[in-house]
């Protein structure tokens, strides 16, 4: 008995194996009947000039988590698509390697070109996307980059209508008024949260006086180091922008030195740019720019 029980399914198996090996009649087995293959997936980067909407994002970072689709500039959107270009080496490169540093270098390059001047000059940042992991098991070797108009930040994306070609110098950072936490007695930010742009004309407490680049070399160990490092070189921005020797702005007491930038991502691509600023107490608010002021008192 115990055998004719296990018996019966497995003639039932042998019979329906069979019948399914067997082609039906007036059918010749081939079941592609001679169709040629489907051509391999091919990966269409988006067009330069190509807007894109979605996130998120931010500046110097793989955007690995990002979701951008395209959509019409006239539309709000995140970048904008200023050039695309193969990502050198045999292998997909991490964040901090020469083949990601040399398509950063490029892409830099082409946003600077694309804005009409310095990105690091204007309220922009470069966005860089590298195939993703599964991409490149797939074949894709292009990395895409773009143009962003930065946020209060100067490092999140600020959502807009229309294009970023030329955009300088109507994007040029030029003063900004901070908002932060813990002021001091005398009116300064001890920590900042937002760098928001505004008129010259408008109250404001810092403005932009140019960029310095730190030399090649690891990223700073030491915070401490990096803000004394970066200071003093933004120290002597600020004094050729006012038209001061060092000893002339050290001897002020009411212009000090703020700094933004140098991330360590962004020291990873190669981009060791900070961007300096002059800055006052927020009990004095500045209504014009201190540009070539000299020794003269602040404006009123």
């Amino acid at each position: 008995m115990a055998r004719r029980s296990r018996g019966l399914p497995l003639l039932l198996a042998a019979v329906l194996a069979t019948a399914a090996c067997s082609a039906p009649a007036g059918t010749d087995g081939d079941l592609v009947n001679g169709w040629p293959m489907l051509p391999a997936a091919e990966y269409v980067p988006p067009a330069v000039g190509q807007c894109l909407a979605g996130g998120p994002f931010s500046a110097f970072e793989q955007p690995s988590a990002a979701v951008l689709t395209e959509i019409g500039c006239a539309q709000e959107h995140s970048v904008e698509v200023v050039a695309t270009g193969t990502v050198p080496g045999d292998s997909l490169p991490a964040w901090d390697s020469d083949p990601a540093r040399a398509a950063y270098a490029a892409c830099d390059q082409a946003a600077s070109a694309y804005a009409g001047g310095d990105w690091h000059t204007g309220r922009l940042f470069p966005f860089l996307s590298l195939p993703s992991e599964r991409a490149w098991a797939g074949g894709v070797r292009t990395y895409v980059c773009g143009l962003a108009e930065a946020a209060d930040d100067l490092f999140a994306p600020k959502p807009r209508t229309g294009s970023l070609k030329n955009a300088l110098p109507a994007l040029a950072l030029t003063c900004v008024d901070l908002d932060g936490g813990d002021l001091t007695p005398d009116g300064f930010y001890r920590s900042v949260d937002a760098v928001s742009p505004v008129a010259c004309t408008e109250p404001h407490d810092t403005e932009f006086v140019g960029v310095w680049a730190a030399p090649a070399g690891g990223f700073p160990a030491d915070a401490q180091a990096l803000n004394a490092t970066v200071s003093k070189a933004c120290f002597a921005e600020v004094a050729a922008f006012m038209g001061l020797t060092e000893l002339q702005l050290y001897q002020r007491k009411d212009v000090y030195t703020f700094w933004d930038g140098l991330t360590r991502s962004q020291w990873q691509l190669g981009d060791r740019t900070a961007h300096c600023f002059l800055n006052v107490s927020t009990a004095k608010p500045l209504h014009a720019s201190l540009k070539g002021l000299g020794p003269q008192p602040l404006p009123a």
